[in-house]
């Protein structure tokens, strides 16, 4: 919901503030190509779909698109509103540090490295702009904060994003022979300012009892080899499937079908991500995906080296920074995972629809213009619509599906049954919600001994399980229905089916504590 929320405001934005005339360009087709690439492997080569796979890519080219049309005061209104949202965010963050005694600022987001990640995306561009002497009064307090708020974050993939970033931004200004080292100064003293900020808050004893500790240096090297641990089970899974990948967003099951690749994570630590972008989209989406991924990552600092000098004195900067700031997240992906993440995904393609609109159109090859023929503008009401129709599918379903669950944690069976079912039929391709509906039913038949239920539960797992069939949870519910409930069902499995089914849930999840115990439980029923 959130994420559709989010492409509707991006949409708005562009028909509220659109004047652009929109063009090709090879950052467009870049853009435009991995969101292609990541639709298609979600919906017809991954056997796990998960609607990230149409949003992820969706926002990306959303931010891009705003952009890319906005004309100068709506791309300045925008960048004031990005820069107050992460300013929410950094004070967010640098409080955490402060006064919660959290050891690594994360505000609301879920890990520190996604956090910084979107910091990044924002600081680097303000010191770029600082950097050329833009003198705007909020850059260097907001500037400051989100400083101090990296710090916070202590990620070291984005320190190396920042570093990069900033080297970047160090060439292009070379390359257009504007780069004075006095007006870097102001830059300088934002990032000192904000290393002091929030050193000073670590220190001060402001946190309540049992602050966290930062992280030691045995555990930073800990976590460095866990990292070596995943990109060989990601390079391991690409081989198994080198043309066309595993799909989009299977890490996890890569993951959990090969835990004694990383004995690191042990037998229930979770990760989506390999924590290097590139090796976990080779693995995902083969190499036509790596490509993909490596024009998108590359082509922005590439176009910014060719084109910065030919730019108009007062474009270069904002060129600069956009360059600069896509740099950042670029290298931090090495380590992290900031090209799954949908705000830095906003961001990213925001900044290059920022690049293109500067420096885009002066590649004539990739130039069009003119108005499109009748069956073209046919051609894209109709995808239009599709895309509408399956962009609403899952938010359609996530509504029905958190209504059930609210109602049948209220009591209110039958109003869950109808609301769980409505969800599962709706989007019948998420393993999710045939999961919710099997627990749902099993409780019931647990609860009432009702025939039907037990039926509806196996039928459900089953279902579920054949959407997923990566995914154990729906095969351990089927298992469990089949053996708790067999004298309920018109046709259980017997005990050689049974068998076979618990060796196909070991092979997918080998040390998963749940099949090693429907494993114990099926032996010890006989």
């Amino acid at each position: 919901m959130l994420w559709a929320l989010s492409a509707l405001a991006l949409a708005g934005a562009v028909w509220a503030g659109g004047s652009q005339a929109a063009s090709r360009s090879w950052l467009g087709a870049a853009v435009f190509g991995y969101a292609l690439l990541i639709v298609l492997s979600t919906l017809f080569v991954s056997p796990a779909y998960y609607p990230g796979g149409l949003y992820n890519p969706l926002l990306l080219a959303m931010g891009f698109i705003a952009l890319r049309r906005f004309d100068a005061p709506t791309e300045r209104q925008a960048a004031i509103a990005a820069l107050g949202l992460g300013a929410i965010l950094a004070a967010w963050g640098i409080l955490q540090v402060g006064f919660e005694g959290v050891a690594r600022a994360s505000a609301l987001f879920e890990t520190p490295a996604t956090y910084a990640a979107v910091l990044n995306l924002l600081l680097v561009p303000v010191l770029c702009l600082l950097a050329a002497g833009r003198s705007a009064p909020l850059l260097l307090p907001v500037g400051t904060l989100l400083a101090a708020a990296l710090f916070a974050a202590d990620s070291r993939g984005a320190m190396l994003g920042l570093v990069a970033g900033l080297g970047a931004a160090a060439l292009l200004a070379l390359r257009a022979g504007s780069l004075r080292w006095r007006s870097v100064l102001p830059a300088l003293g934002v990032l000192v300012a904000g290393a002091i900020l929030a050193a000073g808050l670590r220190a001060l004893p402001l946190g309540k009892p049992g602050q966290e500790a930062p992280p030691s240096a045995q555990v930073r090297a800990a976590s460095a080899e866990s990292r070596l641990e995943l990109y060989g089970l990601a390079w391991h899974a690409w081989q198994e499937k080198p043309l066309a990948g595993t799909g989009y967003l299977t890490f996890r099951y890569s993951l959990e079908q090969g835990r004694a690749r990383v004995p690191s994570y042990g037998e229930s630590a979770e990760t989506w991500f390999a924590h290097n972008d590139y090796l976990q989209t080779l693995q995902e989406l083969g190499p036509l995906g790596l490509l993909a991924i490596l024009a998108l990552a590359g082509l922005p600092g590439v176009m910014a080296w060719r084109r910065i000098g030919t730019l108009p004195a007062e474009q270069r900067a904002a060129a600069s920074a956009a360059a600069a700031g896509a740099t950042a997240m670029a290298s931090h992906a090495l380590v992290d995972f900031p090209f799954y993440i949908p705000a830095c995904l906003v961001l990213y393609g925001a900044l290059l629809g920022a690049l293109d609109r500067r420096i885009g159109a002066r590649y004539p090859a990739m130039h069009g213009a003119g108005t499109p023929a009748p069956w073209v503008r046919a051609a894209r009401t109709g995808f239009a619509a599709l895309a509408s129709i399956m962009l609403l599918r899952p938010v359609i379903a996530e509504a029905a599906s958190e209504w059930g669950l609210r109602r049948s944690a209220a009591g209110a069976s039958q109003a869950a049954a109808f609301w769980l079912e409505t969800a599962r039929r709706i989007d019948h391709a998420d393993w999710r919600y045939h999961w919710y509906v099997g627990q749902f039913w099993d409780g019931q038949a647990s609860d009432a001994g009702r025939r039907e239920a037990a039926q509806l539960a196996a039928a459900a797992f089953a279902e579920g399980f054949k959407a997923n069939p990566l995914e154990v949870k729906n095969l351990l519910g089927k298992i469990s229905v089949h053996r708790r409930h067999g004298k309920l069902l018109d046709a259980a499995a017997g005990r050689d089916t049974l068998s076979a089914w618990i060796a196909q849930a070991e092979r997918l999840a080998p040390m998963s504590a749940d099949v090693r115990r429907e494993r114990a439980l099926l032996d010890k029923a006989g």
